[in-house]
């Protein structure tokens, strides 16, 4: 166990009490409303044979003293400085304490589809005038927030708080780290987005109108899919080809552009393809206004409906309400089913609903609408509110919700769970003991032949799989170094091998991986971003193959990663918001208020 002295007083940081990882530090919970941040040293395990990040280690390690000494004091509210410096045992600074922002997310959650299900949009404006008010206040004292991207802001009860604030511009002290995603491209060389001059106050606002625009769209002003364009998405800033562009294909999960009003979509324009810089216009804030359609249901922040209006491009409904590749239908066909042709793809529509569809499974769905979640056969299961992050889990006519933060699975008509540093799964005769693991820090998954799960402590990641009936953990599984952070992670079980699919964080860089574990725990196979690989949740696994939605239809991908089959016909009922289930005869495909059965031929079955 690692130790600090800090204001005088030894602190042990106990694993079980880490509560955040990246690209150059740990944050541990330190209690009384504490948090203490850890720089890595350059012997740290994510460096091993990185020998410019040990470099890079060692040069923040060095200059951290002083540029925590001189760290400005009166700062805005939200910003999340350093109090105390920590110090190694040789008496060299090595981190800092703060304070905790409790329940807290971070920003990039708010552009995710499937967490704004329960997060309406009317919050993003009073939330981007919060965080208004902190970065003006900030250049007002002569700071820069630099690498000011979604990672780094937390929200929490509706409020915007900044941290990694050592990172900020001060005086003396340069910002000497970016995020490829948010850096302002004028800073950068005509070549590439690497940072060629210093962050300044218009970086900041260009960074927060990054923000913005994904926050309210749920997608990034330079994402979508530029046909014939091989590159990174994000590289398109430097031609300033923006997702407005009408030579994108804009994705279907995000909000249809047409839903916000004119003067936001000018002032975008302005930014993103004109390079026009200056602070954000905090009444364009004030002054949006969402309504909720009364014909079709979608929102919109215009004098009147765009979809209904027939502005929406594509023929897309604001806010996902749905685009129906059925023809003729309206939400007056919840109760008659539809069957579509389409190619080598049959589509039985089985829901149309006026809620949102949150779980399904191969026996049913979970719909909520009007405060009750109700399966497929109208039952209800419970009643109460749409949490952000809540995971539903359904088998059989049983239907468990867990919280965002529990460590759960649910899977044959079981629990398993973890409590006080061990696995527990739900017995005959009351609760089972399946083998230890690190508090506070596990997740794992359970399918029907086996259990896979991991967890992280100072840079060591340990995996395991365990069986469904016997105890024990088999705790050998070698999965590729994960460095940085997790963002976030799924599992899909199928005949003896399950696929982990992760989403990570490193340097400003996101990567998506997915692992093929068997079920002796051996590694089949790894692969880091996939073009198949669009989204970390919604994929299933049947038989040998994995099954993975994405805008351009479903993906089936054999055991090697290397290989893997598209199915365009799919393309009008699934993106890669949607969720699959493997059924009997076909996939089952859950969007946001619909659930469409797909046969397939023979060829492609699950």
């Amino acid at each position: 166990m690692k130790e600090v002295l800090l204001g005088g007083r030894r602190i042990k940081l106990d694993p079980s009490r880490l509560i955040g990882t990246g690209g150059e530090a740990d944050v541990y919970d330190i209690g009384s409303g504490l948090a203490l941040k850890l720089y890595k040293a350059p012997d740290h395990p994510d460096y091993r044979g990185l020998p410019d990040e040990q470099r890079g280690a060692k040069e923040r390690l060095a200059a951290c003293a002083d540029k925590l000494r001189e760290f400005p004091a009166s700062l805005p509210p939200r910003v999340v400085a350093p109090m105390e410096t920590a110090m190694d045992k040789a008496g060299r600074a090595a981190g800092y304490s703060m304070r905790l922002v409790p329940d807290a997310e971070p920003l990039h959650r708010w552009a995710e589809p499937g967490f704004r299900r329960a997060v309406p949009p009317a919050v993003v404006g009073p939330l981007f005038l919060d965080l208004h008010a902190t970065v003006a206040r900030l250049h007002e004292a002569g700071v820069v927030i630099g690498d000011f991207n979604d990672l780094n802001v937390l929200v929490a009860a509706g409020l915007a708080h900044l941290i990694d604030a050592d990172s900020f511009q001060f005086g003396r002290h340069p910002c000497r780290t970016y995020t490829e995603r948010f850096v302002d491209p004028l800073t950068c060389d005509c070549r590439d987005l690497r940072p060629v001059r210093p962050h300044d106050s218009a970086s900041d606002w260009y960074a927060f109108e990054t923000l913005l625009f994904q926050s309210l769209l749920l997608v990034h002003p330079y994402g979508g899919v530029l046909p014939g364009d091989q590159g990174r998405p994000s590289e398109r800033a430097l031609a300033r080809i923006t997702v407005l562009d009408p030579r994108v294909r804009y994705p279907r999960p995000a909000v249809p552009w047409r839903a916000l009003p004119d003067e936001l979509l000018h002032r975008f324009h302005a930014t993103f393809v004109r390079d026009e810089r200056s602070p954000f216009p905090h009444g364009l804030l004030e002054s949006l206004r969402w309504t909720r359609c009364p014909s079709c249901g979608a929102f919109h922040a215009r004098l009147s409906c765009p979809a209904c209006a027939g502005l929406a491009p594509g023929g897309q409904v604001v806010a996902g309400a749905g685009r129906s590749p059925f023809a003729g239908d309206g939400l007056a066909a919840a109760v008659r089913q539809v069957v579509t042709v389409h190619g080598r793809v049959k589509a039985q529509r089985l829901l149309l609903t006026a809620g949102e569809v949150v779980a399904v499974g191969p026996e049913g769905w979970l719909v909520y609408e009007a405060g009750e979640f109700r399966r497929e056969d109208g039952s209800v299961a419970f009643r109460g509110p749409m949490r952000p992050q809540t995971r539903y889990f359904l088998s059989g006519n049983r239907t468990v919700a867990a919280g965002r933060r529990e460590a759960f699975a649910f899977a044959d008509g079981r629990s398993w769970w973890e409590r006080d540093g061990a696995l527990w799964r739900e017995g005959a005769l009351g609760d089972e003991r399946v083998g230890e693991v690190l508090a506070g820090q596990t997740s794992f998954w359970v399918g029907p032949q086996f259990g896979f799960g991991f967890y992280r402590a100072g840079g060591i990641t340990v995996a395991f799989v365990f069986d469904g009936v016997r105890r024990g953990l088999a705790d050998g599984v070698a999965l590729p170094p994960l460095r940085g952070r997790v963002i976030d992670a799924d599992c899909a079980f199928g005949d003896g091998r399950a696929w982990l699919i992760l989403h990570l964080e490193a340097g400003g860089r996101f990567t998506r991986r997915c692992v093929v574990i068997r079920r002796d725990g051996s590694v089949a196979a790894a692969a880091d971003s996939p073009p198949w690989l669009e989204a970390v949740q919604g994929a299933c696994a049947a038989g040998p193959y994995l099954f993975v939605p994405t805008d351009r239809g479903i993906v089936r991908v054999e055991e090697s990663l290397a290989r893997w089959t598209e199915f365009p016909e799919t393309e009008p009922f699934v993106d890669a918001s949607s969720r699959l289930a493997a059924g009997p005869g076909g996939l089952i495909v859950a969007n946001r208020r619909e659930v469409v059965k797909l046969s397939l031929t023979q060829e492609v079955s699950p």
